[in-house]
């Protein structure tokens, strides 16, 4: 029988969202496995559970078919992708992007990625004040994936106001946790979104697939593994998936790296006396502390046990990742926010964990990287602006961690002309740039 369930609230409150890390300590030590009857999901807020469901694909799937409908936020459907599927099919699919998404790949991107950093720079350096959410975090973001996927630049408007539209409409609607809106309306509006998105890609497939070009299209429709080719539904998919998760765990971990240092003037001071050597670190110990994702949702597959829950088939599992990255099992002083922090045999589940760890990882934390390192060289004494300290406020989300305001000012540091970087914008232009290994 199924029925020794502790019922109570495994959300934090929504006052707690910048800081939800005292309620997981809460969870951790006494209810580490705890059913929520208000969603009609479960909740596992402990590292080593949190790693073993993440690992164990066969009773945890991470397909939503294999659950009962239940109460919580609403996004676009998109098929079977990578984020919504099992082996053996997730294997193939996963194969064959990665073959056409790799490191190699994406580290020939770099002055690219720089000089749109230097220009959303210039674009603010001389005003001493920038809310670095808007001007930079989320921008530069978005502008790289257009860029990679093949979008001409004169489109790259249209990728920001899907991406506007999509971040707006995100809610909970579980009490207490979201914005208050019509379910259906709202969902009306996410798959008008998300069938904008395919037409557009649609176009391009089509062209690319007549003349192909060094984008990551092109690569997608040639790519194969084990035979397996991508069908134009799966490739239309990933574009989808690393347009909206792609883009907002990056915004994410740039904007929570910066608050946390700049929240930490001991760390930052730290940072800047070996950026090479501490800004790596530094985004690894946001991934950490700040994590951009807070938790995913797996399906259960058959009756399995979790700690000391009996846990029903067909049931949802929330998977607290923001919890475990907190376990003071495993790293030493959790709340600490330590940038030269030795993992101690263990890894952040930041990024995810066995099969589904987060393939556009090295992306995230080559603009992350990039970001940090022109900010810090090209800024002086940046700190949180006090004037618009109000300002800085949770995005609307329990599973995105992050602020959807973070103003700065700063002393204005040296100017770069654009012009002296041009052969590398040109190499790295969307019709030039060679994604090939």
């Amino acid at each position: 029988m199924f029925e020794h369930r502790y019922h109570m609230n495994m959300i934090p409150p929504v006052e707690e969202r910048l800081n939800p890390f005292p309620f997981y300590s809460i969870m951790r030590h006494n209810n580490p496995v705890v059913y929520d009857e208000k969603i009609d999901a479960w909740g596992v807020f402990r590292y080593y559970d949190v790693q073993s469901i993440l690992g164990d694909y066969t009773n945890f799937s991470a397909d939503p078919e294999n659950s009962k409908p239940f109460q919580g936020e609403v996004i676009p459907a998109t098929g079977k992708s990578l984020l919504k599927s099992d082996p053996p099919y997730h294997r193939t699919l996963r194969g064959v992007i990665a073959s056409a998404f790799t490191p190699m790949a994406i580290d020939k991107i770099e002055p690219r990625i720089e000089s749109i950093a230097h220009r959303l720079i210039n674009q603010v350096i001389e005003k001493g004040n920038m809310d670095f959410i808007n001007d930079l975090a989320y921008t530069l973001p978005v502008t790289v994936i257009a860029e990679l996927l093949g979008v001409p630049m004169e489109d790259h408007s249209i990728f920001h106001k899907w991406f506007g539209r999509y971040f707006s409409q995100v809610v909970w609607l579980s009490e207490g946790v979201g914005i208050n809106e019509d379910e259906h309306a709202l969902t009306k509006h996410l798959f008008q979104l998300r069938s904008e998105i395919d037409s557009y890609f649609n176009a391009i497939i089509d062209e690319r697939t007549k003349s192909p070009q060094q984008d990551l299209i092109s690569r997608l429709i040639k790519s194969k593994a084990d035979g397996h080719a991508l069908s134009r539904e799966e490739i239309l998919s990933f574009c989808a998936l690393l347009f909206i998760a792609g883009h907002i765990t990056t915004a994410n971990l740039m904007g929570n790296t910066i608050l946390s240092l700049l929240q930490n003037p001991q760390q930052l001071k730290l940072l800047q006396s070996n950026r090479a050597l501490l800004i790596p670190s530094s985004l690894e110990e946001t991934l950490r502390y700040r994590s951009p994702i807070q938790a995913v949702i797996r399906n259960v597959v058959r009756d399995v046990n979790i700690g000391e829950q009996k846990i029903q088939s067909g049931s949802k599992v929330y998977v607290w990742l923001g919890s475990a990255n907190h376990d003071e099992s495993i790293f030493p002083e959790p709340e600490k926010f330590d940038i030269s922090r030795t993992p101690h045999g263990h890894a952040h589940v930041g990024f995810g964990h066995g099969i589904h760890f987060c393939l556009g990882a090295p992306l995230a934390r080559l603009e992350s990287r990039v970001v940090l390192k022109i900010l810090f060289n090209r800024l002086q004494n940046v700190e949180l602006d006090s004037d618009n300290i109000e300002n800085i406020k949770p995005i609307p989300s329990l599973i995105l961690h992050g602020v959807s305001h973070l103003p700065l000012r700063f002393k204005p540091g040296p100017q770069i002309d654009l012009k002296d970087k041009q052969t590398a914008i040109e190499k790295f232009s969307p019709s030039n740039s060679d994604l090939t290994p």
